[in-house]
């Protein structure tokens, strides 16, 4: 008897689990917390000054207790709002070539979504926008 499949739907059941889990414990974070694992992937990256990373820290800061808020109202707009004058925000801090690298780290770091077509983060979902990524030139 083959045991590969029901062997790789356990697998794959077991690996789902831990990705749920790991993201419900990063919703637990505080702003402040997210604002500090934001910057230190920054950091792996791009060199700051320390005027810079009191900026980016302090705009994330402040982007993560808006988008707390936005969370429970659902609103994808707004959210894409946010993301978009969050990214404005860090563009007049950092030079272009910091500014770029920022976006890629972004890009990187975005949650995935999940869902399949038609529903959350499906076929439409790739786009632009979420909480870590997108923004001009993306």
């Amino acid at each position: 008897m083959n045991l590969k499949l029901p062997l790789s739907i356990i697998f794959m059941f077991l690996l789902s689990q831990v990705y749920a889990q790991e993201e419900t414990q990063r919703q637990k974070l505080t702003a402040e917390e997210r604002a500090v694992e934001i910057l230190g992937k920054l950091e792996e990256k791009i060199e700051l000054d320390d005027q810079q990373r009191k900026s980016v820290y302090d705009i994330h800061v402040d982007f993560f207790n808006d988008v707390h808020e936005v969370m429970k109202q659902k609103d994808r707009e707004k959210m894409e709002e946010l993301v978009e004058a969050r990214n404005q925000k860090v563009q007049e801090v950092l030079e272009k070539k910091q500014y770029r690298k920022y976006l890629t780290v972004m890009q990187e770091n975005r949650p995935q979504r999940q869902g399949g077509p038609g529903g959350r983060g499906g076929m439409r979902g790739g786009g632009r926008g979420g909480m870590m990524g997108g923004g001009p030139g993306m």
